[in-house]
């Protein structure tokens, strides 16, 4: 195994600086997106569209299964064994093809009952324009999943960038061509449709060479094992951020929606600063902890989690002081309506981004289904206090549970790095003997 001490390297800076830029793409992709729907199309088409995104991004994880996180933990694992890693390759592609196929018939099939259930006939419309893309996008995640562990980063950046831009470029086309706004879920469906190709060129990964070979089926069978216990952390970590988008839909209008996920964008967009460390950390964490040295975990730990934390806190404060600057460009009162809403959550946000980088190391240590019950405490303790003031405050009391749910949240990552993987004090305070256990 290469020496993977003090990984808080010139790769590592650089592999950060990749995914930062290919971050900014999507923020700014991002903002253009939803700037252009709401002074165009309309608030109420605004609210439309991320309720379509929502539900495509939490029923994507039921088609990727997981695989993904073994994909990339497993990459990573085993880096320096090329029979291995293409094995561990190839049956975490086979297995996202069949998952997603049953998948995207699936949600195209209750696409209907989907909009019933938002009261919104369009929503369930765009849906199953967007259900085809969760074949091509479960294929995709275990594409890019592969990039990550084996840390190719520059590539995964690329990915990341390309189908953002289709999006955005999807939805300027639906909506130059005069078609009903909930037309902008098939632009879900281009983006993935599209990035599968380059993916393959890029990876050629030996997916017809060790078909149906023991290598294979063992992988196969033991992907599934990983991704059924890792499914619930994967549905409901992507679940997590839009918890409140998704019960702000049963309860209130599309127009109140609209008004909360504008603030509710940027929120995602900065939510994705310490995710990017996240990533770029995920397969030195495997490395590090696959060599049971602690100091070298906790100091790794440390370092990311204070670059995570300055990066945060810079974007957060532009944020802030450049958002009522938005003003006159947004009909109904949108910002300055928005404005207390990103405040709010904003501040729960800056005590999560500390902790973020490092909120899927149960994962990395082999343990999926630990980490299953740390998201899952997580999203049904965000639920339940969505749930306890949305009737009473609506998009404010949203906004306020969100924000307490970011807190609790870094308190619970600590909580089971200190119990599950002996990390007394929390993982950037340790100093007992990591013991790893596969659960």
């Amino acid at each position: 195994m290469p020496d993977f001490k003090s990984r808080f390297d010139g790769k590592f800076l650089t592999d950060t600086a990749w995914n930062y830029a290919a971050f900014a793409v999507m923020a700014l992709t991002g903002v253009i997106l939803n700037f252009f729907i709401a002074a165009r199309l309309g608030i109420e088409v605004l609210g439309v569209f991320n309720q379509i995104y929502a539900v495509y991004v939490i029923t994507a994880q039921f088609a990727v299964f997981g695989v993904h996180d073994s994909a990339q933990k497993h990459n990573a694992e085993f880096l320096d064994n090329i029979e291995q890693r293409d094995a561990v390759s190839a049956g975490a592609i086979w297995i996202s093809a069949v998952f997603g196929s049953v998948t995207a018939l699936g949600v195209f099939l209750l696409s209907g009952p989907i909009g019933q259930l938002a009261e919104s006939p369009a929503v369930g419309q765009g849906v199953a324009l967007a259900a085809p893309g969760l074949l091509f996008f479960a294929v995709n995640k275990v594409l890019m999943g592969i990039l990550n562990g084996r840390r190719r980063m520059k590539e995964f950046a690329i990915a990341q960038s390309f189908r953002v831009i289709v999006i955005l470029v999807s939805c300027l086309a639906v909506a130059a061509l005069g078609f009903p706004g909930y037309v902008l879920g098939v632009s879900f469906t281009i983006a993935e449709v599209l990035l599968f190709p380059g993916l393959l060129v890029t990876l050629r990964p030996p997916v017809t060479g060790f078909t149906g070979t023991r290598p294979v089926l063992h992988w196969i069978e033991k992907h599934i094992r990983f991704g059924a216990k890792a499914l619930t952390n994967g549905f409901l970590a992507e679940s997590y951020i839009r918890v409140d988008i998704i019960m702000l839909g049963i309860f209130v209008s599309d127009h109140a929606v609209g008004i909360y996920s504008f603030a509710a964008l940027f929120i995602e967009g900065l939510y994705q600063i310490p995710v990017v460390v996240r990533t770029i950390a995920n397969p030195v964490l495997v490395r590090l902890l696959i060599a049971d040295d602690k100091f070298e975990v906790s100091r790794f730990s440390r370092k990311v989690a204070l670059l995570s934390l300055a990066v945060f806190a810079a974007a957060a404060g532009l944020v802030l002081v450049f958002f009522p600057a938005l003003g006159p460009f947004f009909p109904n009162q949108l910002v300055p309506q928005s404005y207390p809403l990103l405040m709010i959550l904003s501040a729960g946000l800056v005590v999560y981004s500390v902790i973020i980088p490092l909120d899927h190391i149960l994962l990395q240590a082999g343990q999926p289904g630990r980490q299953s019950i740390l998201t899952t405490f997580n999203v049904f303790a965000n639920a339940a206090l969505n749930l306890a003031l949305i009737p009473t405050f609506g998009i404010f009391g949203a906004a306020v549970a969100t924000a307490i749910s970011f807190c609790l949240s870094s308190l619970t990552v600590n909580a089971a790095a200190w119990r599950w993987l002996g990390f007394r004090g929390g993982i950037v305070f340790s100093g007992t003997r990591f013991e790893p256990q596969g659960r």
